[in-house]
């Protein structure tokens, strides 16, 4: 039996239409703005610093209690430049997990973004 050569076109017919599309994961770039960037979380802490408005934007979690929801879009109304609020798909457990912490976080706010990429959410959600 003689053996058959591989003929070297069958290599430069690849289909790369199949290649994979790099989506954006918002649970890695949380984790990356939190150890290089400059994020707060918590209620108390965020609506202090709100007043201040030393946000670039803020992540809340889809089970954020109204009152607060209504409490950060008064404030968002009053200052100049108006922030960017993110509704996170996952609940306050979710963005806890993406904050690498063991508890409820149901909001949080991003003062420097770091390496991450979440300010371009702003153009994704538009």
């Amino acid at each position: 039996m003689a053996k058959k050569k591989k003929s070297k076109t069958a290599t430069s017919t690849v289909d790369y239409s199949r290649k994979k599309v790099k989506e954006f994961d918002i649970d890695t770039n949380i984790k990356v703005a939190y150890k290089t960037g400059s994020m707060i979380y918590g209620k108390k802490q965020v609506l202090r610093d709100l007043r201040e408005n030393l946000f670039k934007m803020l992540i809340i979690a889809n089970n954020c209690p109204v009152e607060l929801v209504n409490q950060l879009n008064y404030y968002n109304s009053i200052i100049e430049n108006n922030l960017f609020i993110y509704r996170y798909k996952g609940s306050s457990w979710d963005l806890g997990l993406a904050c690498a912490k063991p508890y409820m976080i149901s909001i949080i706010g991003v003062k420097d973004q770091g390496d991450s990429d979440l300010l371009s959410l702003k153009t994704k959600s538009n």
